[in-house]
């Protein structure tokens, strides 16, 4: 999860501006300091496991990623440096240039299935949703490659692309890169045919933009009366913990307003900066007795703050996770802007806790009930296994006896770290 300063023209994250500083010699000459001596001095001071930094000679690198990966502990996955531009430009409106679409792999499959498409992506205009295949890229098929070959494929500025749907219709689409913006709120529905008023909402990312989609979403909600939340979250790695207050708050209806959201622990030489952040109040707010949460491997970060932070207030009974076990990232990262270089750095700063202090869920959070992450039937389909098993609970007060379970051997993952893992699309 990434925090910035409510001060901040978007209001999303507690930002740290440090510009490439000077510093005065003995004759009383000005030096400018090199981007290394910069990037030092904030992993120093701000790393939240800062005891622990190594002395690596600078003159062995000629590469500042690979010299700022070998500064972090091993069990820091996240931490990351990236372009200033294009990290602002993301967490404040999902700006990228792309394709507008994701892929993932089912056990044992290996043609991989579309995961999500974005509103402004060319797939999105010819009704490629998810479940399709993607069989060719360029006229190889995609059985035949690895996934590296497939994301180096996908990175070039052009490609063509033959999808399959799940009746035996192809589609061929030419794409080009373009700069577009990501959609948060993938699709946000009510669920018909049910004993009660089910709400479902799939969110991929809290971002600045996240808040009037969210907003959007549960006047919506309230419009349809709804009496049960399903909030799919399986690919959500995170973002501004400003967002994550807020979705508690939409979720629980202001009913916690002022009372302890999450707390902040800073490294030990920075224990001043700690600090308790309350419920905020939420216009848009209607409030759920109980929410199913659908979770997978790639949910993270601010997705897990939202999960931890409710459970003592609606109680755990109420909180229902269905799929796979949550990524682990009880930890977050503030944004330290050195603008002089164009550069970002996001080290992981501070611990995040609940108001009874529980959190270090680095094994991430267990499901009640473990379904396989089913990518043959689109969002909303109530044939989709995680889907179903949260309507099976609503009309049944039961999970079914037999479901598709989440399997335990091989799936082919596309491995991305730092910005890339943020945007996660091609």
């Amino acid at each position: 999860m990434i925090k910035f300063n409510k001060s901040w023209l978007f209001a999303i994250l507690l930002l740290f501006i440090l510009t490439a500083c000077k510093k005065d010699d003995d004759n009383d000459k000005q030096e400018e300091t090199t981007v290394v001596e910069v990037l030092d001095e904030i992993m120093k001071e701000w790393y939240l496991w800062n005891d622990e930094l190594p002395s690596l000679d600078v003159s062995n690198y000629n590469d500042l990623n690979t010299y700022f990966n070998d500064l972090l502990v091993d069990q820091d996955k996240w931490s990351f440096i990236a372009n200033l531009d294009a990290l602002l430009a993301f967490l404040n409106n999902g700006t990228y240039t792309g394709y507008g679409f994701d892929l993932q792999f089912e056990e044992g499959n290996n043609t991989p299935r579309v995961s999500l498409v974005y509103d402004q992506s060319q797939l999105y205009d010819a009704g490629i949703t998810r479940s399709w295949k993607l069989l060719e890229i360029n006229n190889q098929t995609t059985s035949s490659m690895n996934e590296d070959q497939i994301r180096d494929k996908l990175r070039d500025n052009s490609v063509s692309l033959l999808f399959e749907n799940n009746s035996g219709e192809q589609k061929t689409l030419d794409l080009i890169k373009k700069e577009m913006n990501q959609n948060t709120v993938i699709n946000s529905t009510m669920i018909p045919g049910q004993s009660k008023k089910v709400a479902y909402l799939v969110f991929d990312s809290f971002l600045g933009s996240s808040k009037a989609e969210l907003n959007e979403a549960f006047n919506y909600f309230n419009a349809e009366g709804a009496e049960e939340l399903v909030l799919d979250m399986r690919y959500n790695g995170g973002g501004s913990t400003e967002i994550a207050n807020q979705l508690a708050g939409l979720i629980s209806g202001n009913t916690y307003q002022g009372e302890i959201f999450s707390k902040y622990i800073f490294n030990e030489s920075k224990s001043s900066e700690n600090f308790n952040e309350a419920f905020s109040n939420q216009a848009s707010a209607y409030g759920f007795n109980r929410v199913f949460v659908i979770t997978t491997a790639a949910t993270a970060s601010a997705s897990e703050l939202v999960i931890n932070s409710l459970k003592p207030y609606m109680g755990a009974e109420n909180i229902k996770l269905i799929g796979s076990k949550t990524h682990g990232k009880p930890v977050g990262m503030n944004v330290f802007e050195v603008e002089k270089f164009n550069l970002a750095v996001l080290p992981i700063t501070f611990h995040i806790t609940d108001k009874n202090n529980m959190g270090y869920y680095f094994n991430g959070i267990p499901v009640d009930h473990a379904v396989e992450d089913d990518t043959t039937h689109d969002w909303g389909d109530i044939d989709e296994s995680n889907l179903k098993a949260a309507l099976d609970y609503i009309n049944n007060n039961a999970f079914p006896a037999v479901t598709a379970r989440a399997k335990k051997g091989y799936k082919r993952e596309f491995v991305r770290k730092g910005l890339d893992e943020l945007i996660s699309a091609f």
